[in-house]
């Protein structure tokens, strides 16, 4: 009923607007109120446009000081963590000596031209003595003179007694006499137990470093000055305008006795293009007012005429058609993304998201609101090279598509790989005006591609060691029988040498009748290796069976006069193994550590073995053997290969007692590993389960 009244006094009122002539003028009186009413509806209009355009004025210099405060977060984080790796690299050189008890000088100047060469800005890298006298220098430009006041003087030597006193890295910015650059020392203290040792003291250019940590990607479109104690040592692009100035914040970074301040602020370029949303709405406010207040002071005396309100109501009706299509089609391609199984990701053309779709929420763990605004590289894991990022950039902005993998990060810290496609997206006048990015969750299908690469590579492995083997058993056989019949000769002449023999030929007969034993057991490890036997297991008391390997293995033993120490843990359990090869296997460990002990000064050579049993909450009881010496130890590039085949270090052997001693721990189903013993030896560790696994037995 409401419509229709309301139709009905919509039609006389057109009735009698088409029925008025159209020379009607309003009288003085409605003209005046038409005129009052137009001011104050124009006066409302102003007051919120003014409101509108301080809130937008506002809301640009939050996003403002957002910006710069992200980016200074980035190059103070930047700035710290490439520190950091550089003073480690220091500390650890300083560490291995230690360890080392003093380098040789050609070694050490070797690891020193290999830190100059990989981190940009060193000048020298020197070795101070315990009396701050300056020792080994190596220099990154050798004809360049480094005068000893630059490590030893002045300050500098404030900071090496610091370093000394407590024990760890100091740094110190240098006096400058080095072609007048700003220099800092980074002061590595060096002790052997608690005696000290000197400094390892490193001389970086503080300007060239910096310029190589803080890359033109790290806050780019910024510009980035560092100073210490007042005084600018480092600065990227020129003097900054005064609304720079004002827009820029500053931080301070802590690096072991200095302080560095480090200011970042927006070019000029980035503070002369902000948005003009808010001029814009001012002025179209302004107009809009006035607009407003001549419409509804015109609509006051002007009425429609009534076939141009068909005509209107017409168009009306094709454009609402063409706007429920257009809504139709956006619902179906809206539905299209949010249900698609793969991430789809939106950003304006500054790389700030806009969109997400469930299924990005779903793999990365971040929510719509979490990303709103935020640059993808939020996802960046460090995995992938910097190089890659660029061309993807380099290709979207030139209006291409760029498609690729990349190895992201997800909330919670997971890595993940993703095949990407990412593409511009342009308005009607063919300008981009946002990036949309396709992506899919590839780990899965990684990780299997890893497993059948790593499976072939295995069983080529496999494959090549069968060769081997089969090789070392053909030749074992051939030989064993001339060597016999070398043997036996050999024994035979020793029973009844010639009278007329000196002692040089006696002595001859003797290396000749060791190098046959020794032959023989080269035989023996390979013919073991290649033809692995099956299990004879029984229950067996493992230190009586450590005592018949000590025992067996006495000719290592008393050759390399080593003093041998059991500890065995009481009441020690029986283990169900084959007493045969668990004995060879400790046989091999035995009289490798005792091997290792050659050429051990200072102390005696000492092999120490322990037993003990272990009850693992999740794991079946078993019986742990540790086997430690005092001698050279493994090397840690060698921690990988010991257990290989024909591996060794040594100049005689055939470099099968460790992976014999493996096969036949690992055919027990147990473990055996190999760990440096400070300060100076090898721990291994060797353990096998007191039960058979279920259906072995």
């Amino acid at each position: 009923m409401r419509r229709a009244s309301e139709l009905e006094l919509a039609t006389g009122t057109h009735a009698v607007a088409a029925e008025r002539p159209q020379s009607t003028t309003l009288g003085r009186t409605g003209f005046l109120a038409a005129s009052w009413l137009a001011l104050f509806v124009g006066l409302i209009v102003v007051a919120a446009t003014l409101g509108l355009w301080r809130a937008l004025i506002a809301e640009e210099r939050a996003d403002t000081e957002r910006a710069v405060a992200l980016n200074l977060d980035s190059v103070r984080n930047e700035i710290s963590s490439r520190m950091e790796s550089r003073i480690f690299a220091l500390v650890r050189m300083a560490r291995r000596w230690e360890m080392r008890g003093g380098p040789p000088r050609e070694e050490w100047e070797s690891d020193a031209k290999l830190y100059l060469s990989h981190y940009t800005g060193y000048l020298a890298i020197a070795r101070i003595g315990p009396e701050f006298e300056l020792g080994w220098l190596v220099a990154q430009d050798a004809s360049r003179s480094m005068p000893g006041e630059d490590f030893v003087g002045g300050r500098q030597r404030e900071a090496l007694q610091a370093a000394r006193l407590r024990r760890e890295v100091v740094l110190s910015h240098g006096a400058g006499s080095t072609a007048g650059e700003r220099l800092l020392l980074i002061n590595v203290p060096v002790f052997q137990g608690e005696a000290f040792n000197g400094f390892i003291v490193g001389m970086v250019k503080v300007q060239p470093m910096i310029a190589a940590i803080l890359t033109p990607s790290i806050a780019s479109g910024y510009a980035i000055a560092v100073s210490n104690d007042g005084t600018e040592i480092y600065r990227r692009d020129s003097e900054a305008t005064q609304a720079a100035r004002e827009s820029g914040q500053e931080t301070s970074i802590g690096l072991y006795g200095v302080t560095w301040r480090v200011n970042v602020w927006p070019r000029e370029e980035l503070t002369e293009s902000r948005s003009p949303l808010a001029r814009a709405v001012l002025l179209g406010g302004l107009s809009l007012a006035f607009l407003v207040a001549l419409t509804v002071h015109f609509a006051q005396v002007a009425r429609l005429r009534a076939r141009e309100a068909e005509s209107a109501n017409r168009e009306l009706k094709h454009v609402i058609v063409e706007h429920e299509q257009t809504n139709e089609r956006l619902r179906k391609l809206s539905r299209a993304v949010e249900q698609s199984p793969s991430m789809v990701l939106i950003t304006d053309r500054h790389g700030a998201i806009e969109y997400v779709n469930p299924k990005f929420t779903q793999v990365t763990g971040y929510t719509v609101d979490q990303v709103a605004g935020e640059n993808p590289r939020l996802l960046k894991s460090g995995e992938t090279d910097t190089a890659a990022y660029d061309q993807l950039w380099q290709t979207i902005t030139a209006g291409g598509e760029w498609r690729g993998v990349l190895h992201d990060r997800k909330k919670n810290g997971e890595l993940f790989w993703v095949h990407s496609a990412i593409s511009p997206i342009r308005d009607s006048r063919d300008r981009i005006t946002h990036y949309l990015a396709e992506m899919e969750d590839i780990t899965e299908r990684k990780h299997l591609e890893q497993q059948v690469v790593e499976r072939n590579r295995e069983i080529a492995k496999s494959q090549a060691f069968a060769a081997m083997g089969r090789a070392s058993s053909m030749i074992a056989h051939d030989l064993r029988n001339p060597l016999s019949s070398i043997k036996m000769g050999l024994q035979m002449l020793s029973k009844k040498p010639p009278p007329d023999w000196a002692e040089a030929e006696r002595e001859l007969l003797q290396i000749a009748q060791e190098q046959v034993h020794y032959m023989e057991e080269v035989l023996s490890d390979l013919l073991s290796y290649s033809l692995p036997d099956a299990l004879k297991p029984e229950w067996l008391n493992v230190d009586k069976l450590l005592d018949s390997a000590v025992m067996l293995a006495q000719r290592e033993i008393e050759e390399h006069k080593v003093r041998v120490t059991t500890h065995y843990q009481p009441g020690l359990p029986v283990l169900y193994g084959d007493a045969n090869k668990l004995r060879q296997a400790f046989i091999n460990l035995i009289g490798n550590g005792a091997q290792a002990t050659a050429g051990v000064e200072k102390v005696r050579p000492a092999l120490v073995i322990d037993a003990r049993l272990r009850l693992p909450a999740e794991d079946r009881p078993s019986i742990q053997v540790e086997i430690c010496d005092n001698g050279c130890g493994v090397a840690p590039e060698y921690l990988d290969k010991v257990f290989e085949p024909f591996f060794t270090t040594r100049a005689q052997g055939t470099g099968l007692g460790l992976p014999i001693a493996k096969r036949i721990i690992d055919q027990h189903e147990g473990s055996i590993s190999l760990q440096p013993e400070p300060p100076g030896g090898t721990r291994v560790t060797v353990v096998l389960p007191l039960a058979p696994a279920a259906g072995r037995a």
